[in-house]
């Protein structure tokens, strides 16, 4: 009697703790809906319940691009269901007494018309017990219809169908068009009334300035500067730039060069033709502007001697450079008609 009453506590005993044990570890896999159509995303959900405070290690099935699954027909035939780019792969935890029930969600899409079978996931809890979900079915159609190959079969198919005409659809850019082109009639007619009506303005063309000879207008000059004694009171910087200023000017208006511009040496590759008519010129001219060159850059003292050549060297480059008028005798014989007159 008393190895019965044992035998029959200890029966209990198994039948209490079994669905326990069950209930403990336990481990869920499903998806949405067992069908699918390409490119048409769907959700597997993953469930595993243990004990509180359990190290739960996921499933190694589960990839960042996806999972893998098998043909149904054919087991060597793998496909790769893949996850979207904005899944998320956190895990919510859900707590009940000493229990707690990790869950996730993965949006996926199939890329392969067939019937799939997707195996067990496995989650290994504190490293050393492993649960297994049951086994998955999925079945993926292409979205399209076969066309048929005979072309008898493709009569009666309905004609491509045309919208309706709508005017207000027209109406709004008809009314764009036609303010711009009124703004822009309004515009020009404004534009032609204020050209004829108030646009009075007169304008006065006065006679140019008969300008001196440019060796003329440099002799003169080269006097004034003379009178100033700038090189005799040891002036010798704003002797030789006033000096070279007023050369510079004459060669402008003697050779149409832009000698207020450009360097000493560019000046002399202008004056070129100096150096087959007139090379005594020329020389002088590059003595003057290099002395000038030195003063004003380098602070050279020059000696007296040397300012009264530069002073001179210029008149004469001057006077032996200048331009001759001939005038006609046309022009001669209409001046002695006006002193006779």
């Amino acid at each position: 009697m008393k190895k019965k009453i044992i035998l029959f506590l200890a029966l209990l005993a198994c039948v209490l703790l079994v669905p326990v044990r069950t209930q403990a570890d336990t481990a869920v896999a499903s998806i949405d809906t067992a069908w699918a159509i390409i490119g048409m995303p769907r959700v597997l959900h993953l469930e595993v319940t243990v004990a509180e405070g359990a190290d739960v290690q996921w499933p190694k099935e589960i990839q960042r691009n996806g999972f893998s699954a098998r043909d149904y027909d054919d087991p060597s035939i793998r496909y790769t269901l893949e996850f979207g780019p904005d899944v998320d792969f956190s895990v919510d935890t859900v707590r009940q007494g000493n229990m707690m029930t990790l869950q996730q969600d993965l949006r996926f899409f199939a890329f392969d018309s067939a019937v799939m079978v997707i195996e067990p996931f496995k989650f290994v809890v504190n490293g050393r017990d492993t649960l297994s979900t049951p086994m998955l079915g999925l079945k993926c159609n292409h979205p399209f219809v076969e066309v048929p190959d005979d072309p008898q079969a493709m009569q009666g198919l309905k004609a491509i169908m045309e919208p309706d005409f709508v005017i207000w659809d027209y109406v709004w850019w008809m009314v764009w068009v036609l303010l711009v082109l009124a703004v822009g009639c309004i515009g020009y007619f404004l534009y032609r009334f204020y050209q004829k009506h108030w646009n009075h303005e007169v304008v006065v063309q006065f006679p140019k300035e008969k300008l001196a000879p440019p060796h003329v207008v440099a002799l003169e000059a080269l006097q004034q500067l003379g009178d100033k004694k700038l090189w005799q009171n040891g002036q010798y910087k704003a002797f030789y730039t006033e000096l070279t200023d007023i050369l510079r000017r004459y060669i402008e208006r003697r050779y149409q060069v832009s000698a207020m511009e450009s360097t000493t040496d560019e000046i002399m590759a202008e004056l070129v033709e100096l150096t087959v008519s007139q090379r005594s010129s020329y020389n002088n001219l590059h003595e003057v502007l290099q002395l000038a060159d030195f003063v004003k850059f380098a602070k050279y003292e020059p000696l007296p001697d040397e300012n009264q050549m530069a002073f001179m060297n210029s008149r004469l480059f001057v006077e032996q450079t200048k331009e001759t008028v001939v005038e006609s005798a046309e022009n001669n014989s209409n001046q002695s008609e006006t002193k006779e007159a």
